[in-house]
C-alpha cells in the first residue's frame, strides 16, 4: 500500500507550464474542476458562512444522537449546535447559536 505524499512536497515543485493562447474566434474550453473555484458555485447556500466540525464517534452514539434529535423534531446539526453551545456555557464561554 502506498503512502499519500506530503502537501509540503507540492510548495516546493516547479509552477506548471503556461498554457498558448487560443486563436482568436475560438472558444477556450476549460475543464468543469478548474472552473469551480467560486465558492457560491460550489457551496450550497445553507452551508455559506459556515465551517464544517467532524469527529468520530461510536455507532451507538451516532445511532442514540440521529434518533433523540428526530424524536424531539430536531436535524442532528441543530442538536450538536445545542450540545456545543451548552458545553460552551458549562466551561465559562459564551454560546454563539448554530
Amino acid at each position: 500500500m502506498s503512502r499519500k505524499g506530503s502537501l509540503l512536497a507540492l510548495r516546493d515543485r516547479e509552477p506548471a507550464p503556461a498554457q498558448k493562447p487560443e486563436a482568436p474566434g475560438k472558444a477556450a474550453t476549460i475543464p468543469a474542476a478548474a472552473n469551480s473555484t467560486s465558492p457560491s458555485t460550489t457551496t450550497a447556500p445553507s452551508r455559506q458562512g459556515k465551517k464544517a466540525m467532524t469527529g468520530y464517534f461510536s455507532p451507538e452514539m451516532s445511532f442514540a444522537m440521529h434518533m433523540t434529535a428526530r424524536k424531539n423534531g430536531m436535524s442532528l446539526q441543530d442538536a450538536m449546535a445545542e450540545a456545543f453551545n451548552d458545553w460552551l456555557r458549562k466551561m465559562g464561554e459564551s454560546p454563539v447559536g448554530k
